[in-house]
């Protein structure tokens, strides 16, 4: 039998075996990344791959970084510009709930590169783990997907041609956050309101990471998507700010469909309508600057909003900008 030093340094090794893999083969598609694309063709057609996401993932274990300033593509470190707008909506009265979108290719390694497994994918945990330890509040959806790929093998959790997660995988995210916030005493406090969600129907689209020449040549993406009704954009405690993972299955268009994201299934799960203050370019800085340009018009803004939920893909932590925006702005 194995002695408990042998066994972890077994662990040890194939763990970092694992994520050498892992971090070759992400090389590997950056490296054959073709000119002027936005993404790269994964092992298993129809899969893509968004490149700044890749580049993300190229990073390695951001827990382990001495100096985030030195992996971020701005020069800017996300966490104490993160804790410093936590303690100033905690000023304010507010809670703030940090949601990071894991990348695609953390939940699913193995359309990328077929001798991959999810378990061989550079996982975000142990960062995360180190912005809760500074007393922010951050639901944990990398883990909640990659358990229910195991329970759920049929059910995919992101779109294979899109750069966002499937209508699952909103809804399993929003059920999460709703379970995080169930026992805050602005949501249990709140005045209630029925939405009905609908029986799955089939949701055909094209996403954005294929060409136009391989949408035209390519049979439609096909995935499951339940909406929700009836409207759910209302005056909430719950404000929700982040990129265009708030906006899709949600605002239509270019979006893919209407009534089913992310905020809707939060509101249904809630039983409250939710605002939204949303980007699809950045979800690190600009709805932080668009609610600081509205707080100038409006210097009650936060008088009735009591938490807010950071929604946005976890690549931005090396992609994003990162600035400093205060809360609130107050006319001169």
């Amino acid at each position: 039998m194995q002695t408990p030093r042998i066994l972890f340094t077994c662990l040890l090794l194939a763990a970092s075996s694992h994520a050498a893999d892992f971090t070759a083969a992400v090389t590997t598609s950056l490296s054959s990344a073709p000119k002027g694309q936005s993404a790269v063709p994964g092992a298993v057609p129809p899969w893509r791959f968004v490149i700044k996401e890749l580049s993300h993932l190229s990073k390695g274990d951001l827990a382990q970084a001495a100096d985030l300033t030195q992996l971020n593509i701005e020069g800017t470190d996300p966490l104490p510009i993160i804790q410093e707008y936590a303690s100033a909506l905690k000023v304010l009265g507010v809670d703030l709930l940090l949601v990071p979108v894991p990348t695609k290719a953390s939940i699913y390694p193995d359309k990328l590169a077929l001798d991959l497994t999810p378990a061989d994918a550079t996982s975000q945990k142990a960062f995360l783990d180190k912005i809760a330890s500074t007393g922010i509040q951050v639901t944990d959806l990398e883990t909640l997907f990659l358990q229910h790929r195991i329970d759920h093998p049929e059910e995919s959790l992101f779109c294979a041609t899109d750069s966002h997660w499937s209508p699952l995988g909103a809804e399993l995210a929003a059920k999460a956050v709703a379970t995080h916030l169930a026992s805050l005493p602005a949501i249990s406090a709140a005045q209630k309101t029925t939405f009905t969600t609908s029986a799955p129907d089939t949701l055909q689209f094209h996403g954005d990471l294929l060409t136009d020449p391989e949408k035209a040549s390519s049979p439609p993406e096909l995935l499951p998507i339940r909406k929700v009704s009836p409207a759910t954009s209302g005056p909430s405690p719950v404000l929700v700010i982040g990129d265009s993972h708030c906006q899709v299955f949600r605002t239509g268009g270019p979006m893919l469909a209407t009534d089913a994201g992310f905020i809707d299934h939060l509101a249904a799960a809630l039983s409250l309508p939710i605002e939204d203050i949303s980007s699809q370019a950045s979800g690190a800085d600009q709805p932080r600057a668009d609610i600081a340009r509205r707080t100038v018009k409006e210097p009650d803004f936060w008088s009735s909003r009591k938490v807010v939920v950071w929604l946005f893909t976890a690549r931005e932590f090396t992609q994003g900008k990162w600035r400093t925006i205060p809360t609130q702005v107050k006319k001169k």
